[in-house]
């Protein structure tokens, strides 16, 4: 069996976070191969911890039959799939490949690649690959106007699209940061002139589009995401002129900087657990002391699975900083095509049995 006579060399196991989805879809796509896109159930016994569950069915389901032919490659992501993936990796026999994106949750040994960005902290391995970006497609060259609400005809440029993510660990969207997001937009928008979008997601709070409806007095439109946001956002990627996004968002921050536009973060308050708080004081001192044994204990506890708290977007961007993305001295589309053509030829190989 092989990926030429396989109808679907390619298997992408789809779970419930939309960024994850997002980057495993534009990889299958970017293959250029026949895939198969499998949505994961997941019950309560997914909190068990990959370790444990290993390679069985406990925890997940799904109403799709996993049969042969067996596929070369799965694409998966987070700890909750993780089992699945080796699950199919058993009934193939070891023929299946299996390749991770962001952080597995789970020794980093259980795959044949790990392609990964600067916040989750990876070690480095032979079999992680770590990008300064998430795998997006590339942007439309195409403006599609018609998805924009028709109050664009009465908006004046430039047009400065505010991205406005949520609450997520460790980040907070209190009511007083919805205020001071709209500090920031009449700010900006008054020293550059134009108007704003204001686009929310599916983790926005309920009070913040009202909030920001009423403290934003530079002109501006508001476009909820349960309503025409989805298509619209697509459109302002392509048509605004520069970007203030919430800094929680990997994925929006990538995908407004690829628009080759200047792009503002937005600090958002924090409220890190204790075990976030443990985890990012061993990974400083690591970071200080790169050579000494609480460097190389960190190190392993992530390599095989053990330290999981270590995601921080804020080291995203500061790698992002560094590399001249957000002052303009570098093109961010030029070097994620880049890093495209290096991961895809990471999996290639594995799809060829190199």
């Amino acid at each position: 069996m092989d990926s030429e006579t396989n109808p679907a060399p390619i298997w992408v196991l789809l779970g419930k976070w939309h960024g994850d989805n997002q980057q495993l879809l534009a990889i299958a796509e970017a293959l250029q191969l026949p895939f198969q896109a499998i949505p994961l159930r997941f019950n309560y016994a997914v909190n068990i911890p990959a370790q444990i569950r290993a390679s069985s069915h406990v925890g997940w389901r799904t109403d799709q039959p996993l049969v042969p032919p067996w596929p070369r490659i799965v694409l998966a992501a987070g700890g909750k799939s993780v089992p699945t993936a080796r699950w199919i990796r058993q009934q193939s026999g070891g023929y299946t490949r299996l390749v991770h994106v962001n952080r597995p949750w789970a020794p980093l040994s259980w795959f044949d690649l790990v392609i990964t960005t600067p916040q989750y902290a990876l070690p480095a391995r032979p079999n992680v690959l770590s990008n300064l970006m998430p795998f997006l497609p590339p942007p439309s060259e195409a403006s599609p106007e018609k998805w924009l609400p028709s109050a664009a005809s009465s908006m004046p440029r430039p047009w400065t699209a505010v991205l406005i993510g949520g609450k997520t660990r460790p980040y907070e969207f209190s009511d007083a940061a919805a205020s001071a997001l709209a500090v920031m937009v009449n700010k900006q928008v008054r020293e550059i002139g134009g108007s704003a979008w204001l686009l929310d997601s599916p983790r926005t709070p309920p009070d913040t589009l009202a909030i920001l409806q009423r403290s934003v007095e530079v002109p501006s439109h508001i476009v909820p995401w349960r309503g025409e946001g989805k298509k619209a956002y697509r459109a302002l990627l392509a048509s605004a002129d520069r970007f203030i996004v919430t800094e929680d968002s990997a994925s929006m921050t990538t995908e407004a900087l690829l628009s080759d536009k200047p792009v503002a973060l937005f600090d958002l308050p924090t409220r890190p657990g204790w075990s976030r708080r443990f985890a990012s004081a061993w990974r400083n001192a690591s970071e200080r002391a790169p050579s000494s044994i609480t460097a190389r204990l960190f190190e392993a506890t992530v390599d095989i699975g053990l330290l999981t708290a270590v995601r921080d977007v804020r080291l995203l961007h500061r790698a992002l900083g560094r590399a001249g993305m957000f002052d303009g001295s570098r093109r961010p589309t030029a070097w994620a095509e880049r890093e495209r053509q290096v991961t895809l030829a990471r999996i290639n190989a594995l799809l060829e049995g190199r």
